[in-house]
């Protein structure tokens, strides 16, 4: 099975010379790219589809990559499975809808180089969650680190970008990877070896609780919790829109991913860690939420629900860290809590990697992301539209739609527990989703619903290939809502691990039912929910309504009085649709403001700090060589012998150098000077051998 592995990391390193090859035609370099890494994505998948059976029977797919100077070992469990499954499926519809996208930057002509900075960053993810190594996940780390913010600042060229990928450069240095490094040089000081910093090494360890802080910040700050989320809403937005759904649907997965690794797999599950996180996520899902209520621009109203959206995912995982730390039964409800939150986790990758996608059509055919300009694109992109429903239904966490079912195991797991704590934070957590739903109305009303507008007349529905992307992630929101027993036996995998007992007894996942049962209570509840019975019965309702209520296709005018009024002054906009809500929580809209503003504020005076410290850092270090060189130079006045080969060389240096220049200026092309200078160098440096 690791075969498929290879040939899915093999298809994304030749995508690189692919592309490389027809550097000279734009639309070319990026179609052979994405072909290969289409292939890639199919390829982790079928990896991903055959190693299941293996992973839930107990077993860890385990492989060592010899690189001759280095052995890289390779571990997959069930929680490394789920995320090249994720990785795999967003990759192929990215890669299917790219081609069509970039076209926006044809005339950058560097279609070679993004394919190669795309290939370099999807690789570096999927080697992250599969690596078995810390020295490796760093380095890694900031492979990913790096490509993401060359993807983001793609269109370097506005100053907006630049800034956004500055605040995300540094943000990201500072705050995740300086934490994670300090953390693995601690633990390269107690092994003293690369290869002590395999996982089961270092599980063998006993660390110390200041490990939890350190992981907690630099995973914290990649996956966008508050207090730690301030790049995302800028990067996010001025990202093209692929690179943006890779970002939100994949990239601060790897950091959850992560922070379970090291927390729960090679530290252990602690208590207080796990409340530590679930209040975490429940701010976070709360705050994100919030502000994505008050943006009209589509992508960054996108950018805030990502952060709100990993808020429930950390609540879930908070919430099983918890009573997996408790022990015995409590281990058990903990793996149902973990599952919800990697369902989660699952989920919005799909529907939030559709957003993306298609307010990346959206801006595809009418260059506008501002809600306000937007309307009518229903009667214009009709298969836009209805994928958008699906993706907006998902995330608000509709049934029977797979943003449902995730949240639904969130709420049951919480309001379950037995602990007035975490009821306070799924109860909070029901209450934001309704928010979410109430954001996505007017998100989905301005863009699509009325009539046309001036920016949106010409509009037209995006190539084929775009289509059938974004209709891949939207049958799997369909799919893994309507049908969870598919996937919730390899989301059950990882907490069943951490608890070290089965947990079959608490659930029971069929086609037609989802139950989670409740050991904690003293009445032993339980809660059930039949996804394809109630989408039968809401289906039958719909199609009851619409016959027994046809749709009028009459239009009628307000009344005015006779006073004639344009049309346009009835229409309302997005800003306007909930500005009596957004003052009266406007405390918390400056608050934040103050604080993200503080923060930057912050980031900005650390980064300088460290470049005026270099600076003096370089200025000195120049200073001690220069009086070094001296030193030198003194010492060869005095001991002329020494240096006899360069007496003898320097009449050629002199030749070659004037060579060069004369050549240079216009007896020969610099191609023909540069060849020649090379032979004359290659003569010198014969000489000195003889």
């Amino acid at each position: 099975m690791e075969g498929l592995f290879t040939i899915a990391v093999i298809l994304y390193l030749l995508s690189i010379p692919a592309a490389l090859a027809f550097r000279r035609s734009f639309k070319t370099s990026i179609g052979i790219g994405h072909i290969l890494t289409a292939l890639a994505s199919i390829a982790l998948l079928a990896f991903t589809f055959a190693s299941i059976p293996d992973v839930l029977s107990g077993k860890t797919i385990e492989f060592t990559y010899d690189l001759g100077v280095a052995q890289i070992p390779f571990q997959i469990d069930g929680l490394s499975l789920i995320m090249c499954f994720i990785f795999g499926a967003l990759g192929l519809a990215a890669s299917i809808y790219s081609p069509g996208y970039m076209a926006i930057y044809e005339k950058s002509g560097r279609g070679w180089m993004y394919i190669t900075i795309y290939s370099v960053f999807m690789l570096s993810m999927i080697l992250i969650v599969t690596i078995a190594n810390m020295f490796w996940f760093i380095f890694l780390w900031e492979v990913m680190t790096f490509t993401s913010y060359l993807l983001t600042i793609w269109e370097s060229d506005k100053e907006e970008v630049r800034k956004a990928g500055w605040k995300y450069f540094v943000t990201m240095h500072i705050v995740s990877t300086l934490p994670l490094i300090v953390a693995i040089a601690l633990l390269y000081a107690d092994v003293g070896s690369i290869e002590g910093l395999n996982f089961e090494s270092l599980a063998a360890l006993k660390l110390s609780p200041v490990f939890y802080a350190l992981f907690l910040i630099g995973f914290g700050s990649k996956s966008g919790v508050v207090p730690l989320h301030f790049w995302a809403p800028e990067a996010y937005t001025v990202a093209p829109s692929n690179v943006s759904a890779l970002m939100a649907g994949a990239l601060e997965k790897v950091a959850v991913y992560a922070l379970i690794r090291t927390t729960c797999f090679i530290m252990k599950p602690n208590e207080t860690f796990g409340y530590a996180v679930a209040l975490l996520g429940t701010v976070t899902l709360t705050v994100g939420t919030l502000y994505a209520l008050k943006q009209t621009d589509a992508k960054r109203l996108l950018a805030y629900h990502s952060i709100g959206q990993i808020g429930y995912i950390w609540l879930g995982m908070g919430v099983g860290i918890v009573f997996i730390a408790r022990g015995d039964m409590y281990s058990a409800f903990g793996a149902i809590a973990l599952a919800s939150s990697l369902y989660h986790l699952v989920n919005h990758t799909f529907f939030k990697g559709l957003l993306f996608l298609s307010t990346g059509s959206i801006f595809y055919r009418t260059r506008s992301r501002d809600l306000n300009q937007l309307r009518g694109l229903a009667k214009l992109m009709p298969f836009t539209a209805l994928f958008t429903f699906i993706a907006a239904m998902s995330i608000a966490g509709t049934p029977p739609f797979n943003g449902f079912m995730s949240k639904w195991m969130i709420y049951q797991t919480t309001f379950l527990s037995g602990n007035g704590l975490i009821v306070f934070f799924g109860v909070m957590a029901l209450f934001i989703s309704a928010a979410t739903l109430a954001s996505f109305i007017k998100f989905y009303t301005t863009a699509f619903g009325g009539e046309p507008t001036e920016f949106t007349k010409d509009a037209e529905e995006v190539p084929s290939p775009m289509l059938i992307a974004k209709g891949f992630l939207a049958s799997l929101c369909l799919l893994l809502g309507l049908v969870p027993s598919l996937i919730l036996p390899i989301l059950l995998s990882p907490g069943a691990a951490l608890a070290g007992i089965d947990v079959s007894g608490l659930t029971d996942t069929n086609y037609w039912l989802v139950t989670i049962k409740a050991p904690l209570m003293p009445t032993g509840a339980e809660s059930y929910f039949k996804p394809l019975l109630f989408a039968t019965l809401f289906g039958v309702i719909l199609l009851g309504m619409y016959l027994l209520f046809p749709v009028s296709k009459k239009t009628y005018r307000p009344w005015t009085l006779g006073e004639p009024v344009a049309m346009e002054h009835y229409k309302f906009k997005a800003i306007n649709y909930y500005e009596p809500f957004e003052e009266y929580i406007h405390p918390l809209y400056h608050t934040g403001h103050v604080l993200s503003e503080f923060g930057s504020a912050l980031i900005g005076a650390v980064a300088n700090a460290y470049v005026s410290t270099a600076t003096a850092l370089h200025k000195a270090c120049d200073s001690i060589s220069r009086g070094i060189a001296g030193v030198g130079k003194a010492y060869e006045r005095k001991c002329p012998e020494v240096y006899f080969d360069e007496y003898f060389l320097a009449p050629l240096v002199k030749i070659a150098r004037v060579s060069g220049v004369l050549l240079d200026e216009g007896f020969m092309k610099p191609n023909a000077a540069l060849t020649i200078a090379l032979v004359i160098l290659a003569v010198i440096l014969a000489l000195m051998v003889l």
